[in-house]
């Protein structure tokens, strides 16, 4: 007992007195490392037990370490060790190889005079090969504390405690640490600027005006005007009347009524025209040529009237009461009735659309 003391003394004075010499130095927010460090195992909960391999003496134990640090308050820790330690039986030689993984979490500004506190815990498996034949395998699960200092900007020392239980049969043994990391990767807060800042007038902001007609939000009796549209003094739209004309020919075959499908363009065109004004009407004048009597002919363009509007209502949409018909006979023709050509000319319909529409005047 009082040899073990000794070297545990000796061991963590060592590290105490290397770090207290040093000049300390800040801990990246993050960085990798890759450390070598040396442990002292106390194996004595395993004393007595059934299997050789399991009665260990104490014994020293060198390992490797990777650490990355992901932000100032946790980092990831993995480790592979070797010792040669003996049995308490006979001083059989074994051979232990062990492997470790593990989380650490640190306190991001705390410090014990210029150290780091950490604490985690992990999961170990250990393969031991006794001198002579004969092999096992262990899994573990450790605790660990302790504390960490930078020697010099890629120099990080650490020494701790773990203590670690063997799942099968419930064994705990003390292992005390200590190490030394090279960092790489590292990561470094941003330094607060340095440059004062030009002293800055008051800006005084100017006065609003929302829907940009460029009369103030005070002063704007017409609040959110459409953009672009000219205004007066009070910020109120300057609006314009002006009458809408739309004019459609529909030509028909001789002594026909029916409306051929090559002027469906033209009906649908001047339907779109009402749709976009919806206050305007419609006047449909059906005309004839001179063929047959004066009073069959007035008959005949009136059909050819209301044929045009059936195709108004039932194919665009358009309401009845917005559209008045008329049938004007033989009496305005537009061209000569003593040709074929003409005559053609003559049998049609004569659309007017016709209304006011007020509209706010653009700038």
């Amino acid at each position: 007992m009082q040899r073990r003391i000794l070297a545990l003394a000796a061991l963590f004075g060592a590290a105490l007195a290397t770090g207290l010499a040093a000049a300390s130095e800040n801990f990246p927010i993050s960085y990798t490392t890759l450390g070598l460090e040396g442990s002292y195992v106390d194996s004595g909960n395993s004393r007595n037990k059934s299997a050789v391999e399991d009665n260990l003496a104490n014994y020293w134990e060198g390992g490797l370490n990777i650490t990355h640090q992901f932000n100032p308050n946790f980092s990831l820790f993995g480790q592979a060790s070797y010792a040669e330690p003996e049995t308490r039986v006979n001083n059989v030689d074994i051979e232990l190889w062990r492997f470790s993984l593990g989380g650490r979490i640190h306190p991001g500004k705390f410090r014990l005079g210029g150290w780091r506190p950490f604490a985690g815990g992990g999961y170990s498996n250990t393969n031991l090969d006794i001198d002579g034949g004969g092999s096992k395998n262990e899994d573990s699960l450790y605790l660990e504390g302790g504390l960490q200092r930078m020697l010099a900007p890629r120099f990080m020392f650490e020494a701790g405690v773990r203590a670690r239980t063997e799942l099968e049969d419930g064994y705990v043994d003390g292992q005390y640490f200590a190490g030394i990391h090279y960092l790489f990767n590292r990561k470094f807060p941003a330094a607060p600027s340095a440059e004062i800042a030009p002293r800055r007038e008051p800006v005084i902001a100017p006065p609003k005006d929302s829907d940009g007609d460029g009369v103030i939000d005070e002063l704007d009796k017409c609040p959110n005007t459409p953009q672009g549209a000219l205004v007066d003094a009070d910020g109120c739209p300057k609006e314009l009347t002006r009458e809408i004309r739309e004019t459609l020919y529909v030509e028909f075959e001789l002594d026909k009524t029916e409306v051929r499908e090559a002027f469906y363009p033209d009906i649908e065109k001047l339907a779109k025209v009402m749709k976009q004004y919806p206050t305007s009407t419609i006047l449909l004048e059906g005309h004839t040529d001179s063929t047959g009597s004066a009073s069959y002919n007035q008959r005949l363009s009136k059909s050819r009237a209301d044929a045009v509007m059936k195709v108004l209502i039932n194919e665009f949409g358009i309401m009845r009461n917005r559209i008045t018909t008329s049938g004007m006979g033989e009496s305005q023709p537009v061209a000569s009735n003593d040709t074929p050509e003409g005559r053609a000319q003559n049998r049609r319909v004569e659309a007017v659309v016709s209304g006011e529409h007020t509209e706010i005047m653009k700038k």
